[in-house]
């Protein structure tokens, strides 16, 4: 309840109403559905990716935050002290993309961050979590960079498994995940209603998969 406060508060400093009634609407009856990855680190990958740009990777910094505006809970996750958030940068050392590498000693954290929305991992597992593209930066597989780094390290620091979750209708990461050999595991389905939050790990129906036969092959 907290976080539901700090956010809906942090929404109104920034002033963004029609965020607010978008957040209102969606907390009082909605469902999202997201595909649970799971990769397997020891297989590796033959597909190395490429962006349009180059771009590198380091840890985040306070000095980036004017890139990140308007993301309350991203700036809540932040607060709670949750490692590791990197930043891909351009050449000239403009960020243009972030994202959580979340290891297994934060279980604790995420689930006072989360509650029970949010599955605690197992020590061979990481997540890749809140993958966020800065608007301009977006369509220029920048996602599968990262991610292809960002496991490369993983794999160095003993993990067996990378998870992330992937809104259902964002085709751009869903192929830059297939890219990298993830694979869906399980549906992730989170449910408002009248301001009360329920997430959900299920099989994946069939109706999906023959929708979209190629996350499956």
């Amino acid at each position: 309840m907290k976080n539901k406060i700090k956010v809906f508060f942090s929404l109104l400093t920034h002033g963004d109403i029609t965020v607010i009634f978008k957040i209102i609407k969606n907390r009082i009856y909605s469902n999202t559905s997201y595909y649970f990855f799971r990769r397997d680190l020891n297989r590796g990958i033959t597909y190395i990716p490429e962006a349009k740009i180059e771009v590198s990777i380091r840890p985040y910094r306070d000095s980036d935050y004017e890139h990140f505006k308007g993301l309350p809970l991203d700036d809540m996750l932040l607060n709670a002290n949750i490692p590791t958030c990197y930043v891909a940068v351009t050449q000239d050392g403009t960020p243009c993309f972030r994202e959580w590498f979340i290891e297994p000693s934060q279980n604790e954290k995420i689930k006072s961050f989360f509650g029970h929305n949010f599955p605690s991992l197992e020590e061979d597992e990481c997540i890749f979590e809140r993958a966020y593209a800065v608007e301009r930066y977006r369509g220029m597989n920048i996602y599968s960079v990262v991610n292809y780094h960002l496991g490369k390290k993983a794999l160095e620091l003993g993990y067996r498994w990378a998870v992330s979750c992937i809104e259902i209708s964002n085709i751009e990461s869903l192929k830059g995940a297939i890219k990298l050999e993830a694979r869906p595991h399980k549906l992730q389905v989170t449910k408002w209603r009248f301001f009360v939050r329920r997430t959900v790990y299920v099989e994946i129906p069939k109706k999906l998969k023959a929708k979209n036969p190629w996350l499956f092959d």
